[in-house]
């Protein structure tokens, strides 16, 4: 899945790097602190603000970190609040765990199911060789 954020310039990354919200950040990704996310959602929830609003609020300028990034950020923080545990680090789920969000599963799903194809093909082109080659003796 292709995102159109935009990337950042090694000034706006040392400017992100400073504040207190951001926990990492590159020319391409901001990974924030779970203190970040708590506030976020806090406003989104208890004060009704949008997304682009709570982004400014806290001191970020929406249009440097664009509209994907910041929906993206909104669908994120969603996703970690139905656990109730936002975090600073990035999760990896198994299939089988009851807390992963929707999102992260099928993608993971997709992912399997995709891996799964690529092995059915191997074994069809080794059997499909071994016909070729003629019985064993």
């Amino acid at each position: 899945m292709a995102h159109n954020w935009k990337t950042f310039t090694e000034e706006q990354v040392r400017d992100l790097r400073k504040s207190p919200w951001v926990k990492s950040a590159t020319s391409k990704m901001i990974r924030f602190t779970a203190a970040f996310k708590a506030e976020f959602w806090r406003q989104y929830k208890e004060d009704g603000k949008t997304p682009r609003q709570i982004v400014a609020a806290l001191g970020f300028d929406p249009d440097m970190l664009g509209e994907s990034r910041v929906a993206g950020i909104m669908l994120h923080i969603r996703e970690e609040a139905v656990t109730g545990d936002f975090s600073d680090v990035r999760r990896t789920y198994t299939l089988n765990d009851e807390n992963a969000a929707p999102s992260k599963m099928l993608l993971k799903m997709q992912h399997e199911v995709a891996y799964l194809l690529q092995e059915v093909e191997f074994i069809k082109k080794t059997i499909l060789a071994e016909r070729k080659a003629g019985p064993w003796k």
